[in-house]
């Protein structure tokens, strides 16, 4: 998708389709919309006045030319009430038109961003939030059909008299990065397990180090038995595949003694083990290695943005299959840590790998640690399919790991790790075990977690309910979301 800065109006723009915006309840039109239903002949008004148009958020009204302007057709779009807007919801406006547009066949397109959102919000965060809106709004997952789907918006002019070149481009360029990366993350997860393999994920990571100059590590079987990382050796042990731990570092500050550590759940297929899952549903069961996409895209953004911080990605990855080698209820592990870890329940294998990759990492210099995994059924029992669950040991690094993912759109809510928690995982025979029962189980993940941080700033993400969208809104297409992607970025940017 090419992208521009017009001076030009947008009422006199040669392009396919323009889009200009309207508030719900809102008796006068705004700035480049009044201009363009004063170009149509009043339409717009004459609409609005009808209750055709009510500014209703996300909805969408198609009005041709009628010889008026030179563009093709006008969507005019809702915005909702005038004190409710902010930047995700504008960016979820913007790409519910992208995606209308592109469903008409619509090659090029004019917007004119609202003088509201102008005003209220820096011109850099605005450009940002249009290009996201409309990257993340038409994408598409990648299919095996014959025949694929052609239609793409190719050209997007933002008409705005005001916004200076460098701001645009500035915005521009966030803009492209944060949704490639998303995308990149929706890709990876929406993959058959059978083509997205350890081995196949161990190559991306090559990739990305390759492309990015990043330093790499991809530490096999044998290395890993020296390591004594026995809980990812014994989750894989069924796997059709090897496992791997993955290590990617970034230098933007070689200095400072500071490491931000990011760490990926990358189960390519949960079968649940011997334990096994129910047949319905396990088909999605290829997305439980989104953590590690989330974390595979971040580090491919961290290093085309160059921030000036450190930053050490590890990655558990291995299936959790069935069969004779499986690893078994009731059986005591060691981890990396040294910590010894009594097997209640084998589909709680996701925090069985992160412990050798969390204990890993503060090996490697890590100084502050943010997990992302698809850990828990619970936590979207808990928070649904709208907000990804945060836990952490650390007030202070919590709110920075919020405040990322509130300037990314991303929602989180945080959940407590109270020391009463620890309860449900005393064992008999070993340090902990990695499953207490029913109640709290998000919350179980996090303390089981939490063990093996120690006093290290920890924070830890549970995007079990987030990790798909069942339906299409907004920013989201059907499928895999991409989650967290844009916030580790927006973290590591802040953090430089």
């Amino acid at each position: 998708m090419e992208w521009k800065l017009t001076r030009e109006p947008l009422a006199s723009l040669s392009a396919d389709a323009i889009v200009v915006f309207h508030f719900q309840k809102r008796e006068s039109l705004l700035g480049v919309t009044r201009e363009i239903d004063e170009a149509l002949g009043f339409r717009i008004s004459n609409l609005i006045s009808l209750g055709e148009i009510t500014g209703k958020f996300g909805g969408i009204t198609t009005l041709h030319n009628w010889g008026k302007i030179p563009s093709g057709r006008v969507f005019v779009v809702g915005l909702g009430k005038e004190d409710k807007l902010d930047l995700p919801a504008f960016k979820d406006a913007v790409a519910a038109v992208a995606r209308t547009a592109k469903k008409k066949g619509i090659d090029s397109l004019g917007i004119g961003c609202p003088s509201l959102v102008i005003e209220r919000y820096n011109p850099v965060d605005v450009v940002q939030s249009v290009v996201e809106g409309m990257e993340l709004g038409t994408y598409e997952h990648h299919t095996y059909k014959q025949e694929q789907s052609k239609k793409k918006i190719n050209a997007v002019w933002i008409s705005d008299a005001t916004l200076r070149e460098p701001a645009f481009e500035a915005g521009k360029q966030r803009g492209q990065i944060f949704s490639r990366a998303t995308n990149y993350a929706r890709y990876l997860v929406h993959e058959p397990s059978n083509r997205m393999t350890p081995d196949q994920l161990a190559d991306e990571a090559r990739k990305i180090a390759e492309k990015r100059n990043l330093k790499a590590e991809i530490i096999t079987n044998g290395r890993l038995e020296e390591l004594g990382m026995s809980g990812l050796l014994s989750v894989a042990q069924a796997g059709a595949h090897d496992p791997y731990m993955l290590v990617l570092t970034y230098q933007g500050e070689p200095d400072s003694q500071e490491m931000l550590g990011l760490i990926g759940k990358g189960i390519t297929f949960d079968s649940g083990g011997l334990q096994i899952k129910p047949a319905r549903g396990m088909e999605e069961m290829k997305d439980d290695m989104a953590g590690a996409a989330a974390v595979l895209a971040a580090m491919d953004a961290i290093g085309e943005l160059q921030p000036h911080c450190n930053v050490c990605a590890v990655i558990p990855v291995c299936e959790n299959g069935v069969g004779t080698k499986a690893y078994r209820p009731g059986d005591v592990i060691s981890t990396f840590s040294g910590k010894t870890v009594e097997i209640q329940h084998t589909d709680a294998e996701g925090r069985v790998v992160l412990a050798d990759a969390i204990a890993y990492a503060k090996r490697l210099g890590v100084t502050r640690i943010v997990d992302v995994a698809t850990l828990t059924g619970a936590i979207q029992v808990a928070l649904g399919y709208e907000v990804t669950g945060l836990m952490s040991n650390d007030e202070e690094w919590a709110e920075e790991v919020k405040a990322a993912a509130r300037i990314a759109g991303e929602r989180v809510w945080e959940l407590p790790l109270y020391e009463e928690y620890d309860e449900y995982l005393k064992s008999d025979i070993a340090d902990l075990k990695n499953e207490g029962g029913f109640p709290a189980g998000a919350i179980q993940g996090g303390m089981f977690l939490k063990a093996f941080a120690g006093d290290t700033p920890f924070v830890h993400l549970d995007i079990g309910g987030t990790v798909q969208a069942p339906k299409e809104k907004g920013i989201f297409v059907k499928g895999a979301t991409g989650v967290m992607a844009r916030t580790l970025i927006q973290l590591a940017v802040r953090l430089g």
